[in-house]
């Protein structure tokens, strides 16, 4: 009886915030411009993999039709990698250090051409980090690394543009 219970609790209580501030009969596409790299450090093509990435997060989770120019788009996305540090951590008592920390920064702006008001428009720093063992050299580890920082970047944007967050 318990057990009824609780699965007719569980199935009438469900909350979904993904999507919750797109209105489909409104906004319809949306348009990146290709990232730049404003950090010395950071590898020349990683501004291209970001937006890759945005564009395949955004069209694999919304209703949303990518257009190639900006001119006729509902939704803008652009931005920089502006940030990009890698960090000793855990000293050791030998003066090594066990961990390695690689932060990468993104500024990031989104404009609804839709909202002629403007108060949806927002730019934002997104920042996150990967650690890896001192012992791995970075040049093996940077694009799981990058990949893994990406990922975390890409869920902030996108529950910022579109879950309200």
């Amino acid at each position: 009886m318990a057990f009824c219970c609780l699965l007719l609790l569980a199935n009438s209580c469900t909350i979904s915030l993904v999507n919750r501030n797109i209105d489909y009969t409104v906004t319809k596409t949306f348009n990146i411009d290709q990232f730049g790299v404003k950090n010395a450090t950071a590898p020349p093509t990683s501004g291209l993999t970001f937006s890759e990435q945005l564009k395949t997060r955004i069209l694999n989770n919304t209703k949303l039709t990518y257009l190639q120019t900006s001119e006729e788009a509902d939704l803008l996305f652009a931005g920089d990698v502006t940030g990009y540090q890698l960090e000793a951590l855990a000293p050791q008592a030998d003066q090594s250090v066990a961990l390695q920390r690689l932060t990468i920064q993104l500024t990031i702006s989104y404009t609804n051409t839709k909202d002629k008001t403007g108060q949806s428009d927002w730019t934002e720093n997104f920042s996150r980090f990967a650690n890896f063992a001192a012992d791995q050299d970075l040049a093996s580890v940077e694009q799981q690394l990058i990949e893994e920082v990406y990922d975390q970047v890409l869920d902030d944007v996108f529950n910022k543009a579109f879950s309200g967050w």
